[in-house]
Formats: C-alpha cells, sequence, structure tokens
C-alpha cells in the first residue's frame, strides 16, 4: 500500500515503497544511491515543515524548514529547491538554495548552481566554480579506508 503521512509533531514520515519503479515486476536490488527504491522524493510541488530522520537517501525538489538527519544516507538538494534547516547526513549534494548548518561525516559538493549560507563540516568538501557560499568550512577527519 502506498502512503505518506504526517503526524500531530510535524514529523514526515515516508514509506519509500511509493518511489519504486513499479513498472518492473523484478525482486533484484541495487546498492546505487540513486535508486528509486532507495531514495525518498519531496516533489517540487511540496513544501513541508518539521523534522527528517532515517536511513534512506533523499532528494528534495521541493521546499523544507526544519532539521534533517540521514546518518547512513545521502541528502541531494536540486536546483530550485529551498531548504532552511540544520542537516546531519553522510553525504550532501547542493544544487540548489541552503540556509544552516550541515555536518556531513564524508562529503559536501556544492554545484556552480547552488547557494549555502551556513557553516559546513565535513571529511571533503568541494564548491565549483560560481556557487554562492557565505559561512565557514571545518574539515573533520578522513575517513579511513
Amino acid at each position: 500500500m502506498k502512503k505518506a503521512e504526517l503526524t500531530d509533531g510535524g514529523r514526515a514520515f515516508y514509506n519509500h515503497s511509493m518511489f519504486k519503479d513499479e513498472r518492473a515486476n523484478s525482486t533484484e536490488t541495487t546498492d546505487s544511491p540513486t535508486s528509486l527504491s532507495q531514495t525518498s522524493r519531496i516533489g517540487s510541488q511540496l513544501a513541508l515543515n518539521g523534522r527528517i530522520s532515517g536511513r534512506d537517501d533523499l532528494l528534495i525538489e521541493g521546499r523544507f524548514k526544519g532539521h534533517i538527519e540521514l546518518n547512513q544516507g545521502s541528502l541531494v538538494i536540486a536546483r530550485g529547491a529551498k531548504v532552511e534547516a540544520d542537516i546531519r547526513v553522510k553525504f550532501l549534494t547542493l544544487q540548489g538554495e541552503l540556509k544552516g548548518n550541515v555536518d556531513a561525516d564524508e562529503r559536501i559538493l556544492v554545484a556552480e548552481t547552488a547557494t549555502l549560507t551556513g557553516d559546513i563540516t565535513a571529511a571533503r568538501v568541494s564548491i565549483m566554480n560560481g556557487a554562492r557560499f557565505k559561512g565557514a568550512i571545518r574539515i573533520k577527519n578522513s575517513v579511513s579506508t
């Protein structure tokens, strides 16, 4: 059953199966972080306030205000998206607009289309030519391989 629900506390809970490609009847899974079966999505016509936490990867194309915690997941804030939040993730790819502090366990990529106002902490940080950034950068010790 497909479902998305909001509770009174403003916390958003999503059943990520609602974003699976249902055209295929295959039971195969993939470890790709961009796989639809593992990525939840806030579409361009959605605006949410609250707290998001979980293990899945998340794509934000709309607006979000609050707190995001995906300790084992990746977050992509797409071009045109507007987010105002403190964020804790494994990887962040920013293409849209973000106001808030980011703590990434591994990497932050700020694309040329992005605007970031806030402090960032990560083992690796890439800010592309043309990106707008106002804040401080703190580099963590790299994750050992």
